[in-house]
């Protein structure tokens, strides 16, 4: 079974999220996603495990965290001790490869949609996506699928936040709000505007990659440690 590994700045979030108060966590605001790579440490971004999450296909989606209980309150850390969590994929359509699988916190259930340079529009700045599935305020980063080349103004690694949005389209600006992004070209090939909401809070690595082969289904878990009773309270 693999170990969670935790950085102090993921330790302190989780705090403030998950284990602190009277009350359980709420286990439905915490999505379980994986990546292909075990390249990803704990130097690495939020952005950094986006841009390396499962693209949507064979069944793939972000699965929605279980707790194994409610825990128990520590009444004097004033925290909840969770022993692990877990979460159920299937593979359908095809198998399922991954090697790294990291925990969100107030995630959205949409992990990346797909569209093209025909879909960029650099006049109007609009991209377009039907039933994109986005809200305004929603943290994006986008990546070109193999030999595209993301849209003039789109930088990868970068996070930005939707603006205007319709039901079919949508603009961007910086992360945190501002003018909105000047897209000078449409860029070639196929790209996907992945969805970088939310904080990871915990993340485990396998030493060699698991597949889940077509119309299987894989249940995963990881233990999580007992905080710092100083990040819960607030020291």
């Amino acid at each position: 079974m693999p170990t969670g590994i935790f950085t102090n700045l993921w330790i302190s979030q989780s705090a403030k999220v998950l284990f602190r108060g009277v009350a359980p966590p709420d286990s439905t605001k915490f999505r379980l996603a994986l990546a292909n790579t075990a390249s990803l440490g704990r130097t690495n971004s939020l952005a950094d495990f986006i841009s390396n999450e499962l693209l949507p296909t064979n069944n793939y989606a972000r699965a929605v965290a279980n707790f194994s209980s409610d825990g128990t309150y520590d009444t004097t850390d004033q925290r909840h001790e969770l022993p692990t969590i877990s979460a159920s994929f299937s593979a359908s359509g095809g198998s399922l490869q991954f090697q790294t699988a990291f925990l969100i916190a107030d995630s959205s259930p949409i992990s990346s949609k797909s569209f093209t340079n025909s879909d960029v529009n650099p006049t109007s700045d609009r991209i377009t996506i039907t039933n994109h599935g986005f809200v305004n305020g929603d943290k994006l980063l986008f990546t070109a699928d193999s030999l595209a080349s993301l849209p003039g103004g789109i930088a990868a690694g970068t996070i930005y936040q939707v603006a205007s949005m319709t039901a079919n389209d949508f603009l961007v600006t910086p992360n945190g709000g501002g003018s909105t992004i000047n897209i000078t070209d449409t860029g070639s090939g196929t790209f996907r505007a992945r969805s970088a909401n939310g904080i990871i809070v915990a993340y485990a690595v396998e030493s060699s990659p698991i597949t889940v082969p077509d119309g299987q289904g894989y249940s995963y878990q990881i233990p999580l440690v007992v905080l710092n009773s100083g990040y819960v309270n607030g020291s």
